[in-house]
C-alpha cells in the first residue's frame, strides 16, 4: 500500500478481468449481477436490455433486495445471464446460492462465477453494510466447486471451469502485491497444485432438473466485526 491506499489491481481481479474478456458474449438480454450493475454495463454495453442488481439490503442501485442461499421468492427462468463475483465464500450455504443461481436462469442462460482458493479471513467478521458480519466460511479448490456443481444436478457438459493462479501469485495476493508489479511469467502461470482463482462459466440446461437443497444455516460467533475500509481495499480499519 502506498499512503494507506490499495495500489494497482490485486492478482485475482486480474485473473476475474481475463475471465470476463473471454465471455464476453455472454453479457446480455436480461441481466442481474451482485452488488451492482457495474460489470453488466462497462462490458455489456449495448448487448444488456435490462441490468439489475442484488443484494443483501436495500440502497440506491440495487434491483432485488434477497439472501441468494434463500432465494425461494425470486422467479424461476428469468435472466440471460447473471454475473456472480467474489460472493461464494462467503456465503456459508453455497450449494443453496448456486442452485438459486441457475434456477433464476432461463434455460440456455449463463452464471458466471468465481471461487477463491486463498483469502483474507477475518476471525470477527467484517462489516460491509450489507446489515450482518460477513464471514468467510470457504476456500476452494477445484474438487470441491466439481462436487458443488454436479450435486446441484449440472454435469461437465454443462459447465467450464478456469483455474488461475501459482504459488508466487497466491503470495503476492496475500501481500497485497499489485498485479502490475509481478512479470508475465509470475502473474500468468498457471500451477494446479497452487490454484489462486477458479472462474466457471455454467449455461443452465433445457432439461435441468436440480433438486432444492436442504437448507443449512451457519453457527457464527458473537464478536464485534472489523470495519470495512475502501480506501485500503482488502485490509480493514481496526
Amino acid at each position: 500500500m502506498a499512503g494507506g491506499r490499495q495500489r494497482g489491481q490485486p492478482v485475482i481481479r486480474y485473473y476475474w478481468e481475463a475471465f470476463l474478456a473471454l465471455h464476453r458474449e455472454d453479457l446480455r438480454g436480461r441481466a442481474l449481477e451482485i452488488g451492482g450493475t457495474s460489470t453488466l454495463v462497462r462490458l455489456g454495453g449495448s448487448a444488456i436490455t435490462r441490468a439489475e442488481a442484488i443484494d443483501l439490503v436495500p440502497r440506491p442501485g440495487v434491483d432485488i433486495v434477497a439472501d441468494l442461499s434463500r432465494a425461494d421468492a425470486l422467479p424461476a427462468d428469468t435472466y440471460d445471464c447473471f454475473v456472480a463475483p467474489f460472493t461464494m465464500h462467503l456465503i456459508y450455504d453455497v450449494e443453496s446460492a448456486l442452485y438459486h443461481a441457475v434456477r433464476i436462469l432461463k434455460p440456455g442462460g449463463t452464471l458466471l462465477v468465481n471461487f477463491p482458493c486463498v483469502d483474507y479471513y477475518f476471525a470477527a467478521g467484517l462489516d460491509m453494510g450489507t446489515g450482518r458480519p460477513l464471514f468467510v466460511f470457504w476456500w476452494f479448490t477445484p474438487l470441491h466447486v466439481e462436487n458443488l456443481l454436479r450435486r446441484i444436478g449440472l454435469t461437465g457438459d454443462h459447465f467450464q471451469l478456469v483455474i488461475d493462479g501459482n504459488l508466487f501469485s497466491r503470495v503476492a495476493y496475500q501481500m497485497n502485491m499489485p498485479v502490475e508489479e509481478l512479470t508475465s511469467g509470475e502473474r500468468n502461470h498457471r500451477d494446479e497444485g497452487h490454484p489462486l482463482l477458479i472462474s466457471a462459466r455454467i449455461v443452465k440446461p433445457a432439461e435441468w432438473q436440480g433438486a432444492r437443497p436442504e437448507p443449512r444455516d451457519p453457527w457464527v460467533p458473537a464478536t464485534t466485526p472489523a470495519m470495512w475500509n475502501r480506501e485500503t481495499g482488502h485490509y480493514p480499519r481496526t
